[in-house]
């Protein structure tokens, strides 16, 4: 007979261990499996929330749809991510999600595009049809696009009028603009000047000092191509003014506090002479001449906006150029009964037009129309008083980045200020996150007196007006608006206005002969502006959450249409966050090569050195940001990131595979048969869904995972997992005390997977569907239903304890004297784990009372050592324990432990013999063998 083989002593022990075992794959692969997980994550999800909660109350987050014109970017898949998380938490409060994204497919930046794409073609001869079918080829293709990268992330009362008037006009876009629309470039360079205005029909005070001189009143401007069109100067009634005499027989006419200044700085001669002063009501109605033409008059107004803060007082005032111009010229002629017409010399190009006279026709008004206005002004007997650049704030499209004008254009115009009133009323029942953000649309809704809402391109809502062809009076009532409705809805949409013959457009009893159509679309803020009304049924939207330059556009724009329509505000609440910056704080543009769109985080670049990542990391990146502030995103932040949804997986992992044995159904164990210890991390437990879900009602996600990482770092893992090792691995199987920790860990599982559901859904979907797995015996892909649909946190009153957190806050501080302690031994050479250590405590009455309170081999397990002894303090106290303002006293001491070391679970114990022949007493009972020869014998074949 052959010798029997060494017998595997450590083999065989480990076998009678309680050892960690789960499918989770440490790994998320997430390339691979969330793909898998998305029909479950998301398509299957809203159809079934849909199906089962038909009668449970609604969440209705209105979403502000990005334009149809390109791939989405970053800042897309943070505003999406925002909105998904809202939607997924609510769903697992028992909300029916009510959730309708959608694109905004009109507007400039689409019509521009569309056509830069034809570069062979004359535009400028293409038809609206032609522009349209252009437009709406490119808009399709980004709605596929971008609705491709949205699931795999996983997400009548007289207001309307018409007017000739001022709006800022963009040239380079070729239409009006609202003020929404601009933004302000604070280093663009104007052309400034000091321009003489001769008085030739005097008046009043004036009268008896032009018989000696000639007087001239001085304007500062920096829009110098504007004087063609002048039409006036404005004084301020109450400010003073000064006549200075500039040479013999030549005044000119300032405010005399800006005297000093332009005399030294612009004249050069600081000792000018004041001839006269009189207020600037004592001007009003002299005549002045037009310096490029005198047969042109220019009328003293009178206006609140002039200052004395830079100029000279008095205000060039060109009515069809600029908006206080006009309103001082309206109101003026107003008072005085007569004509008020004016006429606009620059084309929607911002070139003169052939009205501007020969020399000038044809310049654009900011390059070589300023140029051509200050020489012909040269050439004019002391006129041009000075000229120089000035770097200024002004403002521009924010489209085309470019500088705008103002011209005053035929315009449809929405009167704002009775909405005011009103609109100030609704914002007051509405909430707003961050705080701060209330006073930005707050101070954007009173800046606006009126809205121009038409805009003269091509791919828009049409305004259905006809125009008589004798008087061009608008025809726009409601019978011809409903009957063009009509006409739309039965031809295929608002494509009819452009292609149907105006017979069929017109209402009938109207002669097709004797109208035109108009040819405007309607601003694109007010077709957006106006989505309430089509999505939410009459309901507010319970959330509305964009980036924060909407607080002058989406918001202000669905705030003044549902007021003007049903007088309130058509959201609950509104939410606002930053952009996207780069790790430096600069912001993403091709230039800096620093632009990382979501596909490089989430599929990798290799060029970048960029892993894939998936989408889960990239949401978890979403979620940890302050995005109410600029929010930066680079491949460093990324690794951080990742490291931390590595920490979250890799518990779940540690949970799953210390509860593979562990049957919920059946091996739960009531509250009050659970260890202090574990009662205490449930009271943890209580705690952490606490502030989870404060954080996500109050939208700080931020901190929802700040609590998560911590109550994982240091709660879960580096106090808890430590000190329930022992017996989770060396208990036997179905011993109280074992399932008592697997209670927690149950708990512990499902609130950390229903905390970050929101956030990681394809990680919490699949931790689920393992755990399911586990204990039903299903294969994973069969175990039904979704974390979203299981409802929010499970726990009970009883949890909340804060007595007993309190005992155990102090036994905390005792673990972490005791480590100390044990740390110096360690760093002596005198032990090497704290296992071979019996801790001593000598302590007070008041902390003996909370040590007395728990088991000892719950304490021998909390400090990880071998035995614990506890005795009243009679000597001097090495230590101190701080609780609140009290303190309490111990006598700390740390020995070697007695016994030996039980070669199954590694404590030492008296039981155990200097061969390590024998277990301990514990090892024994749960193996049922008080030897290692005799559980070698039971555990290994005999093949003899």
């Amino acid at each position: 007979m052959a010798p029997k083989p060494p017998k595997p002593v450590g083999d065989v022990v480990r076998k009678t261990l309680n050892l960690p075992k789960t499918e989770f794959p440490m790994r998320a692969n997430a390339t691979v499996r969330e793909p898998q997980l998305h029909a479950r994550c998301v398509t299957q999800l809203y159809a079934a929330q849909a199906a089962e909660r038909s009668e449970a109350p609604t969440f209705l987050l209105h979403d502000g749809p990005p334009f149809a014109n390109g791939s989405l970017h970053t800042g897309h898949f943070l505003n999406r991510v925002l909105k998904d998380m809202l939607n997924r938490y609510k769903l697992q409060r028992g909300y029916k999600i009510d959730y309708i994204p959608g694109w905004d497919c009109h507007g400039l930046p689409i019509e521009i595009k569309a056509l830069e794409r034809l570069k062979d073609t004359n535009r400028d001869q293409m038809d609206p049809a032609e522009i349209r079918r252009h437009s709406r080829e490119l808009a399709l293709e980004a709605i596929a696009a971008q609705k491709k990268d949205l699931q795999r992330w996983g997400v009548q009362d007289g207001l309307i009028s018409q007017g000739y008037k001022p709006v800022y006009w963009s040239p380079s876009s070729g239409t009006a603009l609202a003020e929404s629309e601009l933004e302000y470039n604070d280093e663009h360079t104007s052309q400034s000047a000091y321009i003489r205005f001769r008085l030739k029909a005097p008046a009043g005070v004036l009268s008896a000092h032009a018989a000696n001189a000639t007087i001239s009143a001085v304007i500062w401007t920096t829009t110098p191509w504007t004087i063609p069109a002048n039409r006036g100067l404005c004084f301020r009634s109450d400010l003073t003014y000064a006549l200075i005499e500039t040479a013999p027989g030549a005044y000119d006419l300032v405010a005399q506090d800006l005297v000093e200044t332009y005399a030294s700085t612009i004249l050069q001669q600081p000792d000018i002479k004041i001839v006269a002063t009189f207020s600037g009501a004592d001007v009003l109605g002299n005549v002045f001449a037009n310096p490029l033409d005198e047969s042109v008059d220019s009328i003293a107004l009178l206006g609140d906006h002039v200052t004395t803060d830079a100029g000279t007082g008095v205000v060039h005032t060109a009515p069809a150029h600029g908006q206080e111009d006009y309103q001082a010229w309206m109101a003026h002629h107003a008072q005085c009964g007569t004509d008020n017409s004016m006429t606009c010399l620059v084309d929607g190009k911002g070139k003169y037009t052939a009205e501007a006279g020969p020399h000038l026709a044809g310049l654009f008004v900011q390059t070589k129309g300023t140029a051509a206005v200050l020489e012909a002004l040269s050439a004019k007997a002391e006129a041009l008083v000075h000229s120089a650049k000035l770097v200024h704030r002004y403002p521009y499209d924010w489209r085309t980045k470019k500088p705008i004008i103002l011209r005053a254009t035929k315009q449809w115009f929405a009167k704002l200020d009775t909405l005011h009133a009103l609109g100030h009323d609704a914002l007051n029942d509405v909430a707003m996150h961050p705080k701060s953000s209330r006073r930005r649309l707050e101070a954007t809704l009173s800046s606006r007196n009126e809205w121009c809402i038409s805009r003269q391109r091509a791919w828009g809502v049409p305004i259905p007006v006809f125009y008589d062809l004798e008087t061009d009076e608008p025809l726009l009532t409601t019978d011809s608006i409903e009957h063009v409705q009509r006409v739309m809805a039965a031809n295929g949409g608002s494509d009819a206005w452009w292609t149907l013959p105006l017979a069929e457009l017109l209402p009938p009893g109207y002669d097709p002969a004797k109208y035109r159509k108009g040819m405007d679309t309607l601003d694109v803020w007010f077709d957006s502006g106006s989505s309430w009304l089509a999505v939410l049924d009459g309901r507010p939207a319970d959330i509305y959450l964009e980036g924060s330059d909407q607080h002058r556009g989406w918001f202000q724009s669905s705030l003044l249409t549902s007021l003007a329509v049903q007088k309130k505000a058509p959201y609950k609440q509104i939410i606002t966050h930053g952009f996207i910056l780069d790790e430096r704080g600069q912001k993403m543009s091709k230039s800096l090569g620093n632009v990382l769109v979501p596909s490089d985080i989430i599929d990798g670049k290799k060029k970048q050195n960029i892993p894939a990542y998936g989408v889960d990391t990239m949401r978890f990146w979403v979620a940890t940001t302050d995005y109410t502030n600029q929010v930066s995103v680079g491949p460093s932040t990324m690794v951080k990131v990742s490291d931390s949804v590595r920490k979250v997986r890799n518990t779940a992992r540690f949970l799953l595979a210390n509860l593979n044995d562990f049957d919920p159904r059946t091996d739960m164990v009531p509250y009050e048969d659970l260890t202090p210890l574990d009662q205490y991390m449930l009271h943890l437990l209580s705690e952490l869904q606490t502030t989870v879900t404060d954080g996500y009602e109050t939208f700080a996600f931020n901190k929802v995972q700040q609590a998560l990482a911590h109550f994982i770092a240091t709660d879960l893992s580096a106090f808890y997992m430590e000190a329930c090792k022992d017996r989770l691995y060396c208990e036997a199987p179905q011993s109280p005390l074992r399932r008592s920790t697997q209670t927690v860990l149950e708990m512990a599982l499902r609130t950390i997977n229903t905390a970050i559901a929101p956030v990681i859904c394809h990680t919490a979907e699949d931790i689920r569907m393992h755990r399911l797995a586990q204990y039903t015996k299903q294969l994973i892909n069969d175990v039904p239903g979704s974390v979203f649909l299981d409802g929010w946190f499970q726990s009970e009153a009883q949890w909340h304890n804060p007595a007993l957190a309190k005992d155990w806050d102090i036994l905390r501080q005792l673990r972490f004297e005791v480590n100390r302690v044990v740390e110096a031994m360690r760093d002596a050479g005198d032990v090497k784990t704290t296992l071979e250590c019996n801790v001593h405590i000598g302590a007070s009455p008041e902390l003996l009372a909370i040590l007395a309170r728990v088991d000892g081999r719950v304490l021998e397990d909390m400090m990880l050592c071998s035995g614990v002894t506890l005795t009243p303090l009679t000597t001097d106290a090495s230590h101190t324990l701080q609780v609140g303002d009290s303190s309490l006293p111990l006598h700390l001491t740390v020995t070697l432990a007695s016994g030996h070391k039980c070669p199954r679970c590694w404590k030492y114990s008296p039981d155990v013999d200097a061969a390590m022949t024998t277990l301990c007493e514990r090892c024994a009972a749960a193996c049922g063998h008080a030897t290692v020869d005799a559980l070698v014998d039971a555990l290994t074949p005999n093949d003899a």
